[in-house]
């Protein structure tokens, strides 16, 4: 399969006059740099990596997967090892022109392989014996109050789909009840009407009063095309937001099985031939129509996207034709400043009981010291219980 093919994909749309500097952002009467965007798109379930990048000529992985391992035809190979399924071929212009930075092996460092307990863990940050009252973004954004690339926005963040783990845990790495934050259920509701009271929503007590009137006044018309699914939504609505000055310094977007039911998404414990691979497509179709959306309107470079979960899948197929939990998985690091290419290892495939695998090699907290030092020239100091040495992920 020629990856050049693809390259035709990418828009090269005009640039548009933003008004970023109005809307839920206060004017300083003079030209100031937009306020740099953080997208995190939660694979809620656990993403399989070793069908996401997929091993070449790994004899193993075709032994220990016989019924679900990707078929050589269906891959698109980048490197002697390892190449991309085929379902994430629209992502290959960004791959192309070293605007996506692949973590390979990246994961917390214990996992219980429960969701409740590993999801709580990777909202906060916390090591394996600790418990955090308040979320990772929680702490690092009440850290960085004042920081310009924040910009002085009236909200933290607006999260599209569930963030709830639990009842009594809303708000997933914005929980604390500190944050200014509107979780929206629907992003179609809020496309629909354009303001928070016409959706089923959140809000944590410092943004209540705030969401109650929150709406966006005009819509913008953009010449890129979304996926017509709640992924695609969900961007859509956040370009339109970044074009009309009112995305927040965070947009969380949880992207699961259109009926709701995470294992028919990444959460692939059984008949993962019939669900991985869509899922993957509505990923990887959403974030190249937002990459064109937000360069459409000239704020990709301001523009960093990152994907996450709770943990990995087991190498080994189990007794359904799926996969249970494993530990280490990849992840997408996006955007215009993005120094695309490879870090980390390939997760080695190995013959385990089928639930666990390889640990990570890079710990998730290094992404996010990363984030807050690099993309937001902040600081992280204290925002975890120890200090982690940022990723090499943005060009100079």
């Amino acid at each position: 399969m020629n990856r050049r093919h693809f390259l035709s994909l990418a828009s090269a749309a005009p640039l548009l006059s933003l008004p970023w500097a109005s809307g839920l952002y206060a004017s300083t009467g003079a030209a100031r740099r937009p306020p740099s965007l953080l997208v995190l798109v939660y694979l809620r379930g656990g993403n399989d990596a070793y069908n996401t990048f997929v091993p070449l000529n790994d004899a193993r992985y075709r032994k220990l997967r016989p019924n679900i391992a990707i078929a050589r035809e269906q891959v698109i190979p980048f490197s002697a090892t390892h190449g991309f399924n085929e379902a994430l071929k629209p992502l290959l212009p960004l791959w192309e022109n070293r605007e996506m930075l692949l973590l390979q092996g990246i994961g917390q460092q214990e996992v219980t392989n429960q969701h409740f307990r590993d999801v709580e863990t990777q909202f906060t940050a916390a090591s394996p014996d600790q418990y955090y009252a308040d979320g990772w973004l929680t702490r690092a954004l009440g850290a960085n109050v004042g920081n310009d690339r924040l910009g002085k926005s009236q909200l933290d963040a607006i999260a599209f789909g569930d963030l709830d783990i639990r009842e009594a845990d809303p708000m997933g790495p914005f929980r604390g009840n500190k944050a200014r934050v509107i979780n929206m259920q629907h992003p179609s509701e809020w496309l629909s009407g354009q303001k928070v009271t016409g959706t089923q929503y959140l809000a944590t007590a410092p943004a209540r009063t705030f969401a109650e009137t929150f709406s966006q006044p005009h819509r913008v018309t953009l010449k890129t095309s979304f996926p017509t699914n709640e992924f695609g939504d969900a961007l859509r609505a956040t370009a339109e937001l970044a074009a009309a000055g009112l995305a927040p310094p965070v947009v969380h977007i949880t992207l699961t099985a259109s009926d709701d039911d995470q294992h028919h998404a990444f959460d692939t414990h059984w008949d993962q031939h019939k669900y991985h691979g869509p899922t993957l497509t509505r990923l990887a179709e959403g974030l190249a129509a937002f990459r064109n959306a937000m360069r459409e309107i000239g704020l990709w470079d301001t523009t960093l996207v990152a994907t996450y979960d709770e943990f990995g899948r087991c190498p080994k197929e189990n007794d359904k034709q799926g996969t249970h939990h494993g530990w280490g998985s990849t992840h997408f690091v996006l955007g215009g400043k993005v120094k695309g290419g490879l870090l980390g290892e390939p997760i080695p495939v190995v013959d385990v009981f089928a639930i666990d695998g390889p640990p990570p090699v890079i710990d998730y907290r290094e992404l996010y010291t990363s984030i807050i030092e690099q993309w937001w020239g902040g600081k992280a100091r204290g925002v975890f219980d120890r200090s982690f040495k940022p990723l090499d992920i943005l060009r100079s």
